[in-house]
């Protein structure tokens, strides 16, 4: 996987996802695109991801088959599922280079077939009054941004679902939620990740050791900025821690 440089996606991060105080809680979080071109390491993932699918059928042929009609990515003896599988594992460990995904199986994702529950539930929780309080608009244009990156009508939606305890998306945390916006035909990826915590709580979404919140980093003057390529573009901020129109 390939991190794509994208200006408006890094100016809504920056804006309403790095440290946002809505109301009683912080929220953190990112949204990053990448190209679903295979490296060396996403090859060699695939190559190791194929052979144990390949290792249980052969042991257990009868049970596997009853597992991969269950698959949330489609039957995990096929190669484009297989293919998948390791898109999504390798946008983790890009997105989060500090933990290893590489052993996550098809069943600690799901398929979001209904993409309005999935645009309900980012405007509830995230795209809120709260939020709009702060930083007018901020609805209308994070969907307008998304579907200009990935074409909604065009995407497949997933969630990785993991442990309650995870550090990463779970342990201390109110609420979280991630989704993949999947664009095959685009070869592209749009990943959303975001946690909400308590002001008390150390309000980074991936570290949990004890750190001072910051609270007021961005305004409104941040977010309303032109969405101009500058000389750092293309530099990752790493935050601790989808004629339709997508607004509702």
């Amino acid at each position: 996987m390939k991190y794509i440089p994208t200006p408006e996606l890094q100016h809504f991060t920056s804006a309403c996802l790095s440290g946002t105080r809505l109301g009683e809680f912080i929220v953190n979080g990112f949204i990053e695109a990448y190209s679903c071109k295979p490296d060396r390491t996403e090859a060699k993932l695939y190559h190791t991801v194929r052979t144990k699918v390949e290792r249980q059928i052969s042991s257990s042929p009868k049970v596997f088959t009853e597992k991969m009609a269950s698959s949330p990515l489609g039957p995990i003896n096929h190669s484009s599922t297989i293919q998948l599988l390791v898109q999504l594992i390798s946008t983790l460990n890009s997105s989060l280079p500090e933990h290893d995904f590489s052993n996550l199986q098809a069943s600690d994702f799901v398929h979001c077939a209904n993409l309005d529950l999935v645009v309900n539930e980012i405007n509830e929780y995230l795209l809120n009054y709260s939020l709009e309080a702060k930083h007018q608009g901020s609805r209308k244009k994070f969907w307008s941004i998304l579907d200009g990156v990935i074409n909604l009508k065009k995407s497949q939606v997933f969630s990785f679902v993991p442990d309650d305890e995870s550090e990463v998306f779970g342990k201390g945390k109110l609420w979280t939620m991630n989704y993949f916006f999947v664009n095959k035909s685009a070869k592209k990826i749009v990943f959303f990740a975001c946690s909400a915590q308590r002001k008390l709580q150390p309000y980074s979404m991936f570290d949990t050791t004890d750190v001072t919140p910051i609270f007021e980093e961005c305004d409104e003057e941040m977010f309303d900025m032109e969405m101009d390529i500058s000389d750092n573009v293309g530099t990752r901020t790493y935050v601790d821690l989808t004629q339709r129109t997508w607004v509702s």
